[in-house]
């Protein structure tokens, strides 16, 4: 049989020590010179003040820019009105003048054959005898009042041209004043001053329609560029 071991009190039961804890160590405070402190405030206000001035620039030159492309806009709607304006000015006033100047030329050629009835008749059988001298026969047909009038004219011309066919000198009642119908066997020329008139306003008309429609595409185009602004 074994003995039991005997309690030695070798067990230390008294309080622990607390382990010592250093401090920590308090924050260093960074410090500069107030010279230096008051030189970067100096910098950093300089700065702030250069970067407002050059935002205020670029705001200021945006907006100029805008107001100054807006006015040039403005400004070439208003000389593409004052040139649409002149343009139209213009065609009336062509049309006007156009008129008036046919008018005029009616209202002469009435004097002037009525002072000369048979001057453009002589003139015309005069240029056609020359080529037709070898013809056989050739019948003038002018008004009737006209007709002895050009019997005593008509000598010399034919001398001049050597026609050696029949010359016929009809009057009729239908043919005006200055007009003459001459025919020979192969054709014929014909002078009606009123026929002339309508083919000479026609070609005007024809002539002022062309005008106003090639403008129109060009007046159509600057009213939609004007639209479109």
């Amino acid at each position: 049989m074994t003995n039991p071991s005997k309690f030695l009190f070798d067990m230390d039961f008294s309080e622990p020590v607390e382990p010592v804890v250093e401090a920590a160590p308090e924050p260093q405070i960074p410090m500069i010179p107030v010279s230096e402190h008051q030189a970067l405030v100096e910098a950093a206000r300089k700065k702030g003040f250069e970067q407002g001035r050059a935002e205020a620039l670029k705001d200021l030159q945006a907006t100029q820019e805008k107001i100054l492309t807006d006015e040039v806009n403005r400004l070439g709607g208003a000389v593409a009105q004052v040139l649409q304006t002149i343009d139209e000015g213009i065609n009336s006033q062509e049309r006007d003048a156009v008129g008036l100047a046919f008018l005029v030329a009616r209202r002469l050629c009435a004097h002037l054959i009525a002072r000369q009835p048979l001057a453009e008749v002589v003139a015309l059988v005069s240029e056609c005898l020359g080529p037709l001298r070898r013809a056989p026969h050739l019948v003038i047909r002018i008004a009737l009042k006209d007709v002895e009038n050009l019997k005593k004219r008509m000598d010399p011309i034919i001398r001049e041209k050597g026609f050696d066919g029949r010359l016929v000198i009809l009057g009729e009642d239908n043919i005006g004043p200055g007009d003459c119908h001459i025919e020979w066997a192969d054709g014929g020329i014909r002078r009606d001053r009123k026929e002339l008139e309508k083919q000479i306003d026609t070609s005007i008309r024809a002539y002022l329609a062309a005008r106003a429609a090639k403008a129109a595409p060009k007046a159509a185009a600057d009213e939609a560029k004007d639209t479109g602004q």
